[in-house]
């Protein structure tokens, strides 16, 4: 299910008190979708639902810590597959700090998702928990250095045959004001991960970037470098590749933007594998007007699955997605928006190769 709540058009607030510093929202978003291939394999069967997600959303700016919280719950219900049913809630909470040298955030979450896993080929629910904690200090007027800490865990819900997943990550990097709208940066990031299954994972990156304006009118972050994963257990290996990740943006005319991102990275499955996956990404979006009240984008993508050791069995997918959406503006506090995906999944396990479309209408409201 496709929820864009985000997308609907920014409303006056349903309470809006202490002169402006505390506001809250609330949003609600009913949707229909067609999934040609639910559970993702080979031969795999299709099917409707119908969807509906109420949200609640508190902001505060005032004093030293601003506040973000949000609270939601989604209801899927399907045509056929009665029992692939759900009811998810969602909880987040964000500390901010934007004055003084010391500025970060820090945040917990914990939602309950139910998805369509192409790595599992499985349509599966669990409880997700997440904290981090991510700041920036200045160390003079032409260096500053940023802390990324992260703690998640993936508890999957009445399936024995996934194993849980816990990861600890730390990623420090040191930026150099290079010029006053380019940033170079070099950094380490360890990812110590668990699962259930009886694997240990660790993780090392060394990498160098960019982020800004990388050329006139690209900006983003660009970063490459190497990665090595050491992995425990019967099955355990030693893994090194390239590590990368991109995401630049190109206004090519006043409303519309091309943007392009790639990344390689190591992952873990539920089934307690691991993973060496390259993607790339390209999307367009033409922006709405004072006179045209809609949105239109459109993307591409292909990723390419290594599943490594042992356990992987050998398994590699190249997979090809299309994309567009189409979102109306038809009141500042009502949107209505049309979506359509292609994904052409191309395996070496027979089970694992499919094609699947997907198409939904949603109507969402925000005040």
């Amino acid at each position: 299910m496709v929820v864009v709540a985000a997308m609907a058009p920014r409303a006056a607030a349903l309470l809006d008190f202490n002169e402006g510093h505390d506001r809250v929202t609330v949003s609600a978003t009913y949707g229909i979708t067609y999934d040609s291939n639910l559970f993702v394999h080979s031969g795999g069967a299709g099917d409707y639902d119908q969807s509906l997600s109420l949200g609640a959303n508190y902001t505060r700016r005032a004093g030293l810590i601003g506040v973000n919280a949000s609270l939601s719950v989604t209801s899927t219900r399907f045509t056929k597959f009665s029992g692939q049913d759900f009811t998810n809630p969602s909880l987040t909470l964000e500390l901010t700090k934007n004055q003084g040298r010391l500025t970060g955030t820090a945040s917990l979450s914990a939602q309950r998702e139910s998805t369509s896993d192409t790595a599992t080929n499985l349509f599966t629910t669990s409880w997700n928990y997440d904290s981090s904690i991510n700041f920036r200090y200045p160390i003079n007027a032409r260096y500053y250095f940023t802390s990324l800490s992260d703690f998640s865990l993936r508890d999957y819900v009445q399936n024995n045959a996934l194993f849980n997943l816990l990861t600890y990550s730390e990623a420090i990097d040191v930026f150099y004001v290079y010029t006053s709208k380019l940033d170079l940066m070099g950094g380490y990031r360890i990812r110590l991960g668990e699962a259930q299954g009886g694997s240990h994972t660790q993780d090392h990156a060394l990498t160098l970037g960019a982020t800004g304006g990388i050329l006139p009118k690209l900006s983003g972050s660009i970063s490459a470098g190497y990665q090595w994963r050491n992995e425990s257990g019967d099955t355990g290996g030693r893994y090194g590749a390239l590590t990368t990740s991109l995401s630049l943006s190109w206004p090519m005319t006043k409303r519309v933007t091309i943007t392009g991102q790639a990344s390689k990275d190591f992952t873990t499955a539920a089934t307690d594998v691991s993973i060496d996956t390259t993607a790339f990404n390209l999307s367009a979006s033409l922006k709405p007007t004072s006179r045209l009240k809609f949105m239109l984008t459109t993307g591409a993508g292909y990723a390419i699955s290594n599943f490594l050791g042992t356990r992987g069995d050998g398994r590699e997918d190249r997979a090809l997605s299309l994309n567009t959406g189409l979102t109306f503006t038809l009141t500042t506090a009502l949107s209505a928006s049309l979506t359509y995906a292609y994904t052409d999944n191309h395996s070496n396990i027979a089970f694992s190769n499919f094609a699947r479309h997907t198409a939904s209408f949603t109507l969402s409201a925000r005040y």
